[in-house]
């Protein structure tokens, strides 16, 4: 260390003393802004949000050259509406030149509703008692038919408008007045008409060869709550549960489920299924978030980069899997294992090292390398959250993954969702 001369040091000390004052308060302030920016922060909630640069400034607006354009196909006319006009205003006699078409869509004006009345008979037998004989549209209790509501369902929760909203709407659209408490009350109709459906996809899930799940959090009545997905190549469930613990896992995949889980680095997965993935996207982006802190940094970030690039490729051509997954962590085995100076690749490195056996189960199993598939399936209830704050009752999350649930999945499946909806409202 260097002499300090005897007229310095106090000074030097002054210094010393209150830079060791700043690096302890830089180090408190990070720690609170990673809870809130981390490398797994959605674009939405970021504080500081990176600027954009606007390179298409100086770009003319329209289709770029060589782009061949579309037009909207015109559709067969319902009807042909003409005007005609024989004399001029002035009075004198008109000569038609040449007349032209215009092919218009138009939406027909608010219909009414159609009030109809069942019949119900009620017939008896002498074998088997009383019979009760009604059309397949009557609904079970209320004053509003299935078409009612299936609509109603579909606005609150496809559409995601508020109750009063959805008011509003039905008021314009099909000039019925239903207050807010009456459309809740339907929806929850509506949900306990779909249980048996729900319970359908509750046993398609428990026998999925692959399922991948996430959790994000929720306000129910004030309190923390999670909304978990799991999902199948045909099936999508939604869970809300007060526990983000295994407990849950466990209730809807079962102790010996016998698939592939695909999942983050959660704790709660462990142990569940023959084998899990976990997600490259998210070591990446944790990786990536802490590439601009050193150049050592940097190049394991790039070496993580080409090892799950290069195994990707080499998937497509190899034949020996086993082989192509003991190489492939071979070299991952060889980067987090390199001595590093940095004390964030250290961290990260422990991190990778700690779920080791998961990172290439993608090669032997027919799985996602990633959990882009759970996350692209929660983003439809992620968007309600920011639209609602919160549900207000426990009861109503029943209602919310039921429904969810069933919707998520006749989209996925290419099912006419009207139609299913109706189905299961008749039966």
């Amino acid at each position: 260390m260097t002499e300090i001369c005897e007229n310095c040091k106090p000074e030097f000390d002054k210094l010393l003393k209150k830079n060791q004052e700043l690096e302890k308060r830089i180090e408190k302030l990070e720690k609170f802004l990673h809870a809130y920016e981390n490398a797994h922060t959605p674009p939405s909630r970021l504080i500081f949000r990176p600027q954009k640069q606007n390179n298409d400034a100086n770009k003319p607006r329209g289709r770029s050259e060589g782009h061949e354009g579309t037009t909207r196909a015109y559709k067969k006319p319902d009807r042909t509406l003409e005007k005609k006009k024989k004399k001029c205003d002035c009075g004198k006699k008109l000569k038609l030149l040449y007349s032209e078409s215009m092919i218009i869509e138009e939406i027909p004006k608010p219909q009414p509703i159609i009030v109809t009345e069942f019949i119900i008979n009620h017939y008896e037998c002498s074998e088997h008692g009383q019979i009760v004989v009604k059309h397949e549209d009557c609904p079970e209790s209320g004053r509003f038919g299935n078409n009612v509501l299936a609509q109603t369902s579909l606005m609150r929760f496809e559409q995601r408008l508020p109750l009063r909203k959805v008011h509003e709407a039905l008021e314009r659209f099909y000039e019925i007045e239903i207050s807010p408490a009456s459309i809740m009350d339907m929806t929850n109709r509506v949900s306990n008409a779909l249980t048996p459906e729900y319970q359908e996809l509750l046993g398609k899930i428990k026998k999925s060869d692959k399922v991948y799940a996430d959790e994000t959090g929720i306000r129910v009545d004030g309190k923390k709550y999670w909304i978990w997905t799991f999902t199948s190549d045909d099936a999508v469930l939604y869970v809300i549960h007060k526990s983000r613990g295994k407990k849950v896992v466990e209730e809807i995949l079962g102790k010996d489920y016998q698939g592939v889980v695909v999942r983050d680095g959660f704790k709660a997965y462990d142990k569940y299924g023959i084998a899990t993935q976990r997600c490259w996207a998210h070591i990446l982006r944790e990786a990536k978030s802490i590439s601009d802190h050193c150049k050592e940094s940097e190049r394991f970030y790039e070496n993580l980069c080409n090892l799950f690039d290069n195994t990707k490729i080499k998937l497509l051509k190899v034949k020996n899997k086993p082989l192509l997954k003991k190489r492939s962590e071979d070299a991952l085995m060889d980067i987090i294992s390199k001595h590093y100076a940095c004390k964030r690749i250290k961290t990260l490195a422990k991190k990778i090292h700690n779920g080791f056996d998961d990172w290439f189960t993608f090669v032997i199993y027919d799985v996602e390398p990633t959990n882009n598939i759970a996350e692209r399936s929660l983003r439809e209830l992620v968007v309600i959250r920011k639209i609602i704050g919160g549900l207000r009752s426990v009861k109503s999350t029943k209602t919310y993954e039921i429904f969810m649930s069933c919707l998520a999945t006749w989209k996925q499946n290419g099912a006419d969702v009207m139609t299913n909806l109706l189905n299961a409202l008749r039966s």
